[in-house]
């Protein structure tokens, strides 16, 4: 997607953000957990981004104040309520207890124009004997906006989240990353999924992980945020995120502690996420091995067609390739699917599969294009004899655990540093990263890579 125009700083903006700039790494930090943030430590490597984040919540508030002003309801300003404290103790004031719960909020010039109420049901779920579908959730009073030609083909690196050797975010190296994939004609990327270690990193980590791919990556690649999480208040914000921001999409994994039980509860969770972005084409991310969610894909693809206007396709992520066939088939392929199973892709085209989204597109990017080519057009002797590679590949990247912490080593080899995985996965001992390079050597991983 084409980056957006910035607009003129407001002089107000300006002066906040020198005063911003002016505080010590902890003064900064403790104004970020006073807006509810929880930064790790701050530093020179991460103090422009903390203070972009305080910028931008600022405009956030301040806009909320004059859509409710607009609205008739009356919050105290800033300049009324300043007390000696300093600059930063009335940067945030939100509206008192007895405003309104619904938001009204416009999202972009062409965007419909929402009434949201707060996060909870608001309709009885049809019985499972029923045939009842769900219409659109209630608390939703406009269409959303998605273009059913918004269209994934070819291959989505599912990419890592760069760390520090002490576990604080590397978002200096994302620029590097971009470089690299597009060397290997990689043009879409899936930030903040299983290989990102999205449930590893706070909501404020993510956040900054989704701007740095959107700053760096904007114009290149096409870039998919995902924004499941163990909480759908927390989903939800990812979600709004990644819409302000400019995401071409949002991937929504369920949650997997307390695990939706039937259709019913997924398709209910996916519509206030779908709320939350209306104007973001949303894929479902099926990943059942992780997840342990295992409800029928078929089944969701019929009921998104009344029940989630926003619904774009699947990220399927599941050997099952009958299920996915009947997905594909389902009203003559109304939705795109991107295939996580990178063993078996080939298999995945067969059935009519066009992108594939994995970690090992990540260093493997050629080989997997060629693998693609080759089908496309029709030499199945070459398709076939790239995937036997990247499972060659896959076979060693198993061999060693087949985690976040193996597919970071084969990324330092390929010359890109990412740093350790968050705990509690582990890096690579020093003998083990010595031997997975011979095992490589020993396949011809150089030559063909």
């Amino acid at each position: 997607m084409p980056p957006k125009k910035k607009a003129k700083k407001d002089p107000s903006l300006e002066k906040y953000e020198e005063e911003l700039r002016s505080l010590a790494d902890e003064q900064l930090r403790r104004a970020l957990m006073d807006i509810g943030e929880n930064p790790g430590p701050i530093d020179s490597s991460n103090r422009d981004i903390y203070i972009r984040l305080l910028v931008r919540k600022k405009i956030k508030v301040d806009s909320t104040k004059s859509i409710s002003s607009e609205s008739g309801k009356k919050f105290p300003s800033s300049s009324s309520t300043q007390s000696t404290s300093g600059p930063l103790s009335t940067l945030f004031m939100t509206p008192s207890s007895e405003s309104s719960p619904t938001v009204q909020r416009k999202r972009g010039k062409d965007s419909t124009q929402l009434t949201r109420s707060p996060l909870v049901t608001t309709k009885a779920l049809p019985l499972s004997q029923t045939k009842t579908r769900l219409s659109v959730s209630p608390t939703l009073t406009a269409q959303p906006k998605v273009s059913q030609a918004f269209e994934v083909k070819g291959l989505v690196a599912a990419v890592f989240t760069p760390f520090n050797i002490d576990g604080e975010l590397n978002l200096s190296v994302i620029k590097t990353y971009v470089e690299l994939l597009l060397r290997q004609r990689v043009t879409h990327v899936f930030v903040c999924g299983t290989t990102g270690e999205s449930l590893s990193l706070t909501v404020v980590e993510r956040k900054l992980v989704a701007e740095e791919w959107i700053r760096q990556a904007g114009g290149k690649l096409t870039v998919i945020i995902h924004v499941g999480s163990e909480s759908l208040k927390s989903t939800c914000e990812l979600a709004s995120h990644a819409e302000e921001i400019g995401a071409a999409a949002i991937g929504v994994m369920p949650t997997t502690y307390f695990k939706p039980s039937s259709l019913d509860a997924l398709v209910l969770y996916l519509q206030k996420v779908g709320e939350a972005a209306p104007n973001s084409p949303m894929y479902y991310y099926h990943i059942p091995t992780m997840t342990g969610v295992r409800l029928s894909m078929e089944g969701l693809v019929e009921r998104a067609t009344i029940d989630l206007p926003t619904f774009r396709g699947l990220k399927y992520t599941d050997e099952d390739l009958m299920q996915l066939s009947r997905c594909l088939e389902f009203e003559r392929g109304k939705y795109n699917f991107m295939y996580g199973r990178d063993e078996q892709v080939l298999g995945a085209l067969s059935m009519g599969v066009t992108a594939a989204v994995g970690s090992t597109y990540n260093y493997c990017g050629m080989l997997n294009n060629r693998l693609l080519q080759a089908f496309a057009e029709g030499d199945l002797q070459t398709a076939l004899k790239e995937q036997r590679r990247s499972q060659a590949t896959i076979t060693l990247l198993r061999k060693y655990g087949g985690h976040v912490g193996v597919g970071k080593a084969f990324m330092k080899l390929r010359g890109l540093d990412l740093g350790p995985p968050r705990l509690p996965l582990l890096p690579l001992s020093m003998d083990e990263f010595i031997s997975l390079k011979k095992d490589l050597q020993s396949i011809g991983f150089s030559e063909w890579a």
